[in-house]
C-alpha cells in the first residue's frame, strides 16, 4: 500500500479550483525568511544513484552552486531561477563523484530554498538543503542490523577546519569509541562515518553533534536493501509539528532526546475525528529517559492523513519512519508553523506519484493555495478545516509553493515502484 491514497483528494474536488499561474513576486513583495540565502546539500553520485538539486524562489535572480570535496572546490555552475522561479541542476554538472561531495548554494534571496532528490533504479530519497548552522545538532533513528546500514555525513563548506564531538547512543547504551571524539572535518570537505563498521548490529542509533570549532552541517543516510533515506540533523527543541500521510505497512514516530536528564512529553493527534490529546499509541509512557527514545506506532491510526504535535519539558527531536512496499522514507518534524512554505524538488517522478500533506493545527479553518513551480504552473485553491490534515496530489514540477491565510505545516512524499521519499517543507517567515 502506498503512503497516500491516490483518490484521497477526491472528496475535496468540489472545493478545488485550477487557475492560470501568476508571475513570481518581485523581490520587494516577497516574504523573507530570517535565514541567510546560502544552503548546503549532500551530493550523491555513486553506482546507479544520481542527485538532482532543485532551487525554488519567489524571485527571478542569479545564484551559484559550488561542489566541494577533499578540501577544494571541484566544480561550479552559475544559474538563474528565471521567470518560473526555479531551476534544477544535476550533481554531475559540478563534478560530484562518489558519496563524499557537498554542494554550497548561493541563492538569489532569503525567500529561496533548495533541496535534493537522490534516485536509482530501486531507490528514492529527498531532503531540503540545510541553511541554518547551530552549535548542536541531533539526528536519530539509524539502524545497522542485518541488511541495513547507517552513515552520517558531516559537511564543512566553510574556509576553516571544524572540530565536532559526537555522543552516540544505541540500544546498547552510550557508545565509547575514539572515532567519536574531536572529529576533524577539514575546510571544504565531507566527513563520512560508517556506523555499520563502527557499531554493527544496532537496531537504533542517535547522534548528538557538538561543534567545538568552526561550523558544520550533518545529514543521515540509511540504506535498507537497495532503498535509501536521507534526513538532516537538526537542533533539538520543545515543540514540533508533523503531517503524516495515509497508508503504508509501518509508520513509527521516534522521539529522542540528547539530554542527560528525564524528559516528559505529550503527543497530540489531529485525526479525522478531531483532536486527540495525550495520544501515545501502543501503550507508550510519556517520559524519556536520559538520552532515551520512544517508538510510537502510528500505523493503526493513519488510514487517513493525520497531524502530530509534540511538546516536552526538555529538548527532543521527533523523526517519522515509514516503510512499506513503496520503500523506506524518513523525515524530521517541523519546529514552526508558517503561512508560506517552499517544497524544493517536490513533484512526480516518471512512473510514480507524489503528494503534499498539509496540517492545520489551528482552531479556525484556513484557505490554502498550492502552486506548482514550473512553466505553465497551476494554482490549486481549497480550504482546510480546523485541527485537520489533508492530502493534495502533485504533478511533475521543480517544486511547490504553499500559501495559507493561517499558519500550517507541510510535508511532501513521493513514490516510484518499490521506492519512496518524504521531506518536510521549508517555512518562509514574514518580515
Amino acid at each position: 500500500m502506498r503512503w497516500f491514497a491516490v483518490l484521497a483528494i477526491a472528496a475535496l474536488a468540489a472545493a478545488v479550483t485550477i487557475l492560470p499561474e501568476r508571475a513570481p513576486q518581485p523581490l520587494d513583495d516577497a516574504p523573507a525568511r530570517v535565514r541567510p540565502p546560502v544552503a548546503t546539500c549532500p551530493l550523491v553520485e555513486e553506482g546507479d544513484r544520481t542527485t538532482a538539486l532543485s532551487v525554488v524562489s519567489s524571485v527571478d535572480g542569479p545564484g551559484r552552486l559550488s561542489g566541494f570535496a577533499a578540501g577544494s572546490i571541484v566544480g561550479e555552475q552559475d544559474f538563474s531561477t528565471g521567470v518560473t522561479g526555479s531551476v534544477t541542476i544535476s550533481a554531475v554538472d559540478v563534478g560530484a563523484v562518489g558519496d563524499a561531495t557537498g554542494g554550497l548554494i548561493e541563492m538569489p534571496s532569503e525567500a529561496t530554498s533548495a533541496g535534493v532528490v537522490v534516485q536509482g533504479p530501486s531507490s528514492l530519497a529527498a531532503e531540503a538543503c540545510e541553511d541554518v548552522v547551530t552549535d548542536e545538532a541531533f539526528v536519530s533513528g539509524g539502524s545497522t542490523t542485518s541488511g541495513e546500514d547507517f552513515e552520517l555525513q558531516i559537511l564543512n563548506p566553510f574556509a576553516g577546519n571544524a572540530v565536532v564531538d559526537l555522543t552516540v547512543t544505541t540500544d546498547a547504551g552510550i557508545e565509547s569509541d575514539d572515532r567519536f571524539d574531536s572529529v576533524v572535518v577539514p575546510a571544504s570537505s565531507v566527513k563520512t562515518l560508517d556506523f555499520g563498521e563502527i557499531v554493527p548490529g544496532r537496531s537504533f542509533i542517535s547522534v548528538d553533534l557538538d561543534t567545538t570549532q568552526g561550523a558544520v552541517l550533518a545529514v543521515a543516510r540509511q540504506t535498507s536493501g537497495d532503498e535509501l533515506a536521507i534526513w538532516r540533523a537538526v537542533e533539538p527543541a520543545q515543540e514540533w509539528w508533523l503531517p503524516v500521510p495515509p497508508g503504508g505497512d509501518t509508520k513509527d514516530l521516534l522521539l529522542s532526546t540528547p539530554a542527560n536528564t528525564e524528559i516528559d512529553y505529550q503527543i497530540d493527534l489531529y485525526g479525522p475525528g478531531g483532536l486527540v490529546e495525550e495520544y501515545q499509541g501502543a501503550g507508550q509512557s510519556a517520559t524519556l529517559a536520559a538520552h532515551g527514545v520512544a517508538r510510537v506506532s502510528l500505523t493503526a491510526d493513519t488510514t487517513d492523513a493525520v497531524g502530530v504535535r509534540v511538546f516536552s519539558t526538555g529538548p527532543v527531536v521527533p523523526t517519522l519512519w515509514m516503510q512499506s512496499d513503496s520503500g523506506l522514507a524518513v523525515t524530521t518534524a517541523s519546529e514552526v508553523q508558517a503561512t508560506t512554505w517552499l517544497l524544493p524538488g517536490a513533484g512526480v517522478r516518471p512512473g510514480g506519484s507524489a503528494a503534499a500533506v498539509i496540517l492545520n493545527a489551528g482552531v479556525d479553518p484556513t484557505d490554502v493555495a498550492v502552486r506548482s513551480i514550473r512553466e505553465d504552473s497551476l494554482v490549486t485553491d481549497f480550504s482546510v478545516g480546523p485541527e485537520s490534515t489533508i492530502v493534495v496530489n502533485l504533478v511533475n514540477a521543480d517544486g511547490y509553493r504553499v500559501e495559507s491565510t493561517n499558519p500550517v505545516v507541510v510535508l511532501w512524499v513521493a513514490n516510484v515502484p518499490g521506492a519512496g521519499s518524504a521531506s518536510i517543507g521549508i517555512p518562509i517567515e514574514d518580515e
